[in-house]
């Protein structure tokens, strides 16, 4: 999962810009318009992708590396998140500034969705594609979760659900309805954004 090349590290960023904004390039009048007033959480999320790239090849203490570290943290204690940034794979959504806390060890699939006041501690867990943590939802025990996981707002996971599409409710949280794969729960502009990406991805030679 990790960021392995200049490459890979282009289509990360590409694929964050797409899912959030709806387009893989930023149009000359939004360039301009965040002259302004800057888009803070794409800047993060660029960051984030950065110092992950950097962080895995190249040597510590790069200027390239301390130059990302120094923006990431200024930005995460901006709009209060504390995101590890080898936790989130591609395609991650956040919709608002707001407290966030996702544990480094953790491994969450593509086109996971976090919303404000939300948390999934550091307990080296492993969480399929699709995941979608409504406001103040928590993940604090269990360490397999599967695609298409929908947390309720306010609810805490404490318990694994591997088998996925599931809508999990309540603290602790349970198994309150199953969800269709991620794909088919996918309709009009969320279907364009992830079908672009993952052209792209085949595009790009990614895997």
């Amino acid at each position: 999962m990790y960021i392995q090349s200049h490459n890979h590290l282009k289509f990360y960023l590409q694929a964050d810009m797409m899912m959030n904004r709806g387009y893989f390039k930023e149009p000359l009048k939004k360039k301009l318009l965040h002259l302004m007033a800057p888009d803070y959480i794409m800047e993060f999320l660029k960051a984030m992708r950065k110092v992950q790239y950097y962080s895995h090849n190249c040597q510590n203490g790069g200027i390239l590396l301390i130059i990302n570290k120094t923006g990431f943290f200024r930005l995460s204690r901006k709009l209060g998140f504390s995101i590890g940034y080898d936790a989130c794979d591609y395609g991650l959504v956040i919709p608002h500034y707001g407290t966030i806390v996702v544990g480094n060890t953790n491994r969450i699939g593509p086109y996971a969705t976090l919303h404000t006041s939300t948390c999934i501690t550091d307990t080296g867990r492993r969480i399929g594609k699709g995941l979608l943590l409504s406001t103040g939802a928590k993940i604090t025990g269990g360490e397999v979760l599967g695609d298409h996981i929908v947390v309720a707002a306010n609810s805490v996971v404490t318990k694994s659900f591997p088998e996925g599409n599931a809508l999990l409710v309540g603290m602790p949280a349970v198994k309150k309805a199953d969800r269709p794969d991620y794909y088919s729960s996918l309709k009009g502009e969320s279907k364009r954004r992830v079908d672009a990406i993952e052209n792209l991805k085949i595009k790009m030679g990614i895997e």
